[in-house]
């Protein structure tokens, strides 16, 4: 007796299918659907993945024609038709720069794309490739992408999700959110000092954690490693700090367990500062090499950029933890997200501790001289 489950898949075989013919062409237009590979990779509330291949024993007419490919569903954090777009055009240029999986197909719910074998990086990998991931995110931050380019992804964001989280307080608790105040608060004083900072205005990734970060099969060695930047759903023009911190930052957690609440959060694995200067170094002479830098301020511009971290850790923590906090009320929830909430609330609250302290320091320093 077949079960949903089983006919669910089936419905969905035929249709990616039927996708592969329309984008593909060559061999796949002729494929008999027996032969057809088709396996679910995994389903989140960004995306659904599956893999499509061709069996091994049959040719391609065309030597471009991929034998594997990655189809992708939108999920509900892509409903807003903008973001769809945006990210669209976001993966098409990274694709054309050589940057990202090439596109093969887009339709109305998801898209067709490169499939590259790979694994996602993991916490323990973060000290063996952050030098590609630095390079890597240099070359997306000399990027001219044909979008806003007002810094505005911390504001709007952060307005959106507490938005919802006050709304969903009020129509599932019967009150207020209990920290708005907290947050609203903070959240003026952040976009403050960020302003203050002058931390230069690029098209930022915003999310990279290991998830978005592939490790390719075919890296000539393990001290040698090619990596891609995947997933680019909350790209955006941002302050160049926030994506170096809030990547830095990502050093810490583990999202590799299966028990609940299905992360670890370890505050000692976050980079020494010689090694953040060894990551910051490996970004500016990226910087260098795309033509968007000189050489010779490389090292005052260390210094610069260890402030930043300092202060957009601050920000990355704030925001994150918010979010945790609004997807709380989402349904059928297998992630801790409200003790991930409390892990961000709580960083927070210690690092602006020592933020304004430390601006304490230097500020008594400056009178006293």
């Amino acid at each position: 007796m077949t079960t949903v489950c089983e006919e669910e898949l089936e419905n969905a075989k035929k249709e990616a299918l039927r996708i592969c013919r329309d984008f593909l062409g060559d061999i796949w237009d002729e494929l008999p659907l027996s032969e057809f590979k088709f396996s679910p990779i995994c389903e989140g509330l960004c995306n659904t993945l599956y893999r499509c291949s061709l069996p091994e024993n049959v040719a391609v007419k065309k030597p471009k024609t991929p034998r594997h490919v990655l189809l992708r569903y939108y999920g509900y954090v892509q409903e807003n038709i903008t973001v769809v777009v945006t990210e669209t055009t976001i993966f098409s240029l990274l694709a054309e720069r050589k940057l990202g999986p090439k596109l093969y197909g887009v339709f109305h719910n998801g898209r067709l794309e490169e499939f590259i074998p790979s694994r996602t990086v993991l916490c323990k990998d973060y000290r063996r490739v952050y030098p590609a991931v630095a390079r890597e995110m240099a070359k997306i931050h000399a990027l001219d992408v044909p979008m806003r380019k007002i810094p505005d992804f911390f504001p709007v964001n952060f307005k959106k999700f507490l938005n919802e989280v006050q709304t969903n307080s009020k129509e599932m608790k019967n009150s207020d959110f209990e920290y708005l105040d907290f947050y609203t608060e903070e959240a003026e004083w952040l976009m403050k000092e960020m302003k203050k900072s002058k931390s230069p205005v690029v098209y930022c990734h915003n999310d990279l954690v290991g998830g978005n970060i592939l490790l390719r099969d075919d890296s000539p060695s393990d001290e040698d490693p090619r990596i891609m930047l995947i997933d680019f759903e909350w790209g955006a023009y941002n302050y160049r700090g926030f994506d170096l911190a809030n990547h830095l930052g990502e050093w810490c957690f583990d999202y590799s367990t299966s028990e609940y609440p299905c992360y670890e959060y370890y505050s000692d694995r976050f980079p020494s500062e010689e090694e953040q200067i060894s990551f910051i170094r490996a970004y500016l002479d990226q910087l260098v090499v795309e033509g968007v830098f000189a050489s010779e301020f490389v090292e005052d511009e260390i210094k610069v950029i260890l402030q930043e971290i300092k202060l957009f850790r601050m920000a990355a923590h704030l925001l994150w933890s918010l979010w945790s906090y609004k997807m709380t009320f989402q349904p059928n929830r297998n992630f801790g997200y409200g003790e991930h909430f409390k892990t961000r609330f709580n960083i927070y609250k210690t690092l602006k501790e020592k933020f304004l302290n430390r601006t304490k320091s230097i500020g008594d320093s400056e009178f006293n001289h």
